[in-house]
């Protein structure tokens, strides 16, 4: 009976492994082969597995609110639903040449691969826009003081700066002008 019995549980071993091969591990780390299909109702991607297994229109998901287009070659988390590598979703991205470096415990921030980047530091928050204008549509409030140029010795404080007067024809002498009045 004990033989029977060894017979049966080594021949449910090998159904366990042969449905374990079957199914494949849960997740996998990938790469971007070519620019994600940014234009449907969810973004999609081609990816390398390994050497010699691509998926096409794999969804890249992203938190509500966050979104962005990977370049080629960045690195994905892809998970497979009920392990089945035919029912793939990327869950996470990076590009290992882009990322950010040198953050504290603490520290968050956006980048992008034209090194472009709002950086939530704990001295306060960095903009850095890699030589690039910034846009910004609508009122912009300000609380605190606007100096350009800051740190280099020609900086201008915009709430306290003044300006000589220009000629005027009167003979008299130029003064400067009164700083700006707050709230005007």
């Amino acid at each position: 009976m004990s033989g029977h019995l060894e017979e049966r549980v080594a021949m449910l071993e090998r159904e366990i492994v042969s449905l374990r091969r079957l199914l494949g591990t849960p997740f996998a780390i990938a790469r971007t082969t070519m620019a994600p299909d940014d234009t449907g109702p969810v973004q999609t991607v081609q990816v390398q597995l390994d050497p010699i297994s691509k998926r096409d229109a794999v969804p890249l998901l992203y938190a509500y609110g966050m979104t962005a287009c990977p370049p080629t070659g960045a690195d994905l988390h892809v998970a497979f639903i009920d392990g089945q590598r035919s029912k793939a979703i990327i869950t996470a991205s990076a590009h290992q040449s882009y990322r950010l470096k040198n953050l504290s415990p603490g520290d968050a921030a956006l980048y992008d691969s034209r090194g472009a980047f709002f950086w939530l530091a704990g001295t306060g928050p960095v903009v850095n826009c890699a030589g690039q204008p910034m846009t910004i549509t609508g009122d912009l409030h300000v609380t605190g003081r606007i100096i350009q140029g800051y740190g280099n010795p020609g900086h201008v404080d915009l709430g306290s700066h003044t300006h000589a007067q220009g000629p005027d024809g009167h003979s008299d002498a130029e003064v400067e002008t009164n700083p700006p009045t707050p709230g005007t």
